[in-house]
């Protein structure tokens, strides 16, 4: 496991490369230490958008963090596999951990290795399990997968502020999170809310005009930064 005064070393070999990523995005500005907010239908590509911000991270040596509510982590670590990003070996090395708050809920065995989230409604003790997880971790990237099946299952009342303390927790200590959410789950206002919380949003859509569908991404908006706002192909391929 990378330490906080430890020089970064990759664990993941050179595999299939996404674009864009965030670098591709933006203009200018802090690309670490930031929050940000995946928005999209089903399917349009957010939950692989977010493995190859954790597979672009290990490739440059940053530990990855995977919070999944929604799927086991045998199903992300088969769909990471599927685009050609093999991370057992990161997960040997303590460099990619998975903090599993769907095995227990469902009712399923616990996944190998995984740290368990009793109870997915709790954001605290998501907060104080991914708190022991980063402590000896330096520059790491997280994953909320997804947001919006916390949310559900949360007080909506006090649900912002405590999203926003974790996002602020995580960022203020050199890492970055990503959050999920799911377009057509809640009304605009909940969009608006935590879309503000957040330091960067990214939306998603897959676009039907072409011979065949495709999956695109662009940058609404980056704290500090200019973005373009064009719709760009979100492609999977060799480096």
């Amino acid at each position: 496991m990378l330490g906080k005064n430890e020089t970064p070393r990759p664990c993941i070999g050179m595999a299939n490369s996404a674009r864009p990523m965030i670098a591709d995005l933006v203009q200018f500005g802090q690309l670490t230490q930031v929050s940000y907010m995946l928005v999209g239908p089903l399917g349009s590509g957010k939950t692989t958008y977010a493995e190859a911000f954790l597979a672009d991270g290990l490739k440059l040596g940053f530990p990855a963090v995977y919070v999944t509510t929604d799927v086991s982590p045998r199903v992300v670590r088969n769909d990471m596999s599927r685009h050609g990003w093999i991370i057992e070996h990161c997960e040997t090395s303590g460099d990619f951990i998975f903090i599993d708050g769907y095995s227990e809920r469902m009712g399923a065995p616990k996944a190998s290795g995984a740290r368990s989230l009793a109870k997915v409604e709790d954001i605290t003790e998501l907060g104080i399990v991914l708190s022991g997880v980063l402590e000896n971790m330096a520059c790491a990237r997280v994953v909320v997968d997804s947001l919006s099946t916390l949310i559900l299952h949360s007080n909506p009342a006090t649900m912002p502020r405590s999203v926003q303390r974790l996002g602020g927790r995580v960022t203020q200590n050199s890492h970055s999170i990503m959050f999920i959410l799911e377009d057509g789950v809640h009304d605009e206002k909940t969009y608006a809310t935590y879309s503000y919380l957040v330091d960067a949003v990214l939306r998603f859509r897959i676009d039907e005009s072409g011979s065949e569908p495709a999956h695109q991404v662009r940058m609404d908006r980056m704290r500090s930064t200019e973005t373009s706002r064009e719709w760009h192909d979100f492609v999977i391929g060799s480096p």
